[in-house]
């Protein structure tokens, strides 16, 4: 949730700021980058904890929180662009009258957390590092890999370790400095 309230206010104060100088196009590849990182990744990784076998309610509830959120203040960044879609989707989210009278999203500074987005981007990195791996060696991410090793330094915390085991199927994660 962290990682995704961090793009959200990088995205928001990026848009804000290239609309401010009239330039569309780099906010147009922001919002772009943004909504591949929540649907591609963010959806992807929580699924487990909004899915039918979710136990943990307060967890369940911080991830739909952190979703709505993202998908309303989403809608707000897009209502430039796409006004008729945007309109919509913020009305079903809201059951407020347009996206065009709401308030234009203040970034939040307290949620940035940079080195979080840079660990995050490495652990994607690696996870489809691996995925092309196996993919050339024609080994199915279904079947489970005992120990895969990485070239490179160990970045982020254990969490972030985590997800590349749960991501690529594999048990153990080692890291060496050897190229």
């Amino acid at each position: 949730d962290k990682w995704i309230l961090s793009r959200l206010e990088n995205t928001t104060s990026k848009v804000t700021k290239s609309l401010d100088e009239f330039y569309t196009a780099p906010a147009t590849i922001v919002i772009e980058k943004f909504v591949n990182d929540y649907s591609t990744w963010y959806i992807r990784c929580s699924r487990d904890r909004v899915g039918v076998g979710a136990t943990d309610t307060k967890d369940k509830n911080s991830a739909y929180q952190t979703m709505y959120h993202c998908l309303v203040t989403l809608t707000k960044l897009l209502a430039p662009f796409m006004p008729y879609i945007s309109a919509n989707i913020y009305k079903n989210l809201t059951g407020e009258e347009s996206v065009h009278l709401a308030d234009w999203p203040k970034a939040n500074k307290s949620l940035l957390h940079q080195t979080l987005e840079e660990n995050m981007k490495k652990t994607r990195e690696v996870v489809e590092k691996i995925h092309a791996q196996r993919k050339q060696k024609e080994l199915k991410v279904r079947q489970p890999l005992a120990k895969v090793t990485i070239a490179g330094k160990s970045f982020g915390k254990p969490n972030l370790h985590q997800i590349i085991l749960e991501e690529t199927n594999i048990k153990i994660l080692e890291f060496t400095n050897k190229g």
